[in-house]
């Protein structure tokens, strides 16, 4: 039989209770990493191909999005775009439950443009985006499209 003595008993049950605030402490910090990343949006990408027709078409649409949306930006590929067309991207959002898209910005593009790889940048916005693409004139072409967004965890 093994006796303890009382005095290395004091010991141990220090040394033990001093693990376990070093233990509370680290659980505090993986908690603390855990809801930055828990918290982190995803990056989302959707992507296609549209050619125009001479009337104004949607390129891509978010129609009610859950909670804050944060639309980062559209990239449009102008490789098919000859001096021949004119082509216009507008951006429209909702700033209403259930209202009208309004349209806040139009940007025209005659003959073609010095980079070929066109970036539309976007707003978060609550209630929705649209993006369009209209060619004014010249002939009907292909356009390659990304737009990129964060989703809500």
């Amino acid at each position: 039989m093994t006796v303890c003595n009382p005095a290395d008993l004091t010991v141990l049950e220090a040394a033990v209770a001093a693990l376990q605030v070093d233990i509370d402490a680290i659980e505090l910090d993986v908690n603390a990493i855990r809801e930055v990343t828990d918290s982190e949006a995803i990056l989302t990408e959707v992507a296609g191909q549209i050619t125009t027709d001479g009337t104004e078409q949607t390129v891509y649409t978010e129609e009610a999005p859950a909670g804050i949306f944060r639309p980062i930006c559209a990239k449009v590929d102008f490789t098919n775009h000859t001096a021949g067309e004119t082509v216009v991207l507008r951006v429209y959002y909702r700033i209403a439950p259930g209202g009208a898209f309004i349209r806040q910005d139009a940007t025209t593009f005659a003959g073609v443009p010095a980079n070929l790889l066109i970036n539309t940048n976007f707003e978060p916005n609550r209630y929705g985006i649209r993006f369009t693409i209209e060619k004014t004139a010249g002939a009907n072409r292909a356009y390659d499209w990304e737009v990129f967004y964060e989703e809500a965890p």
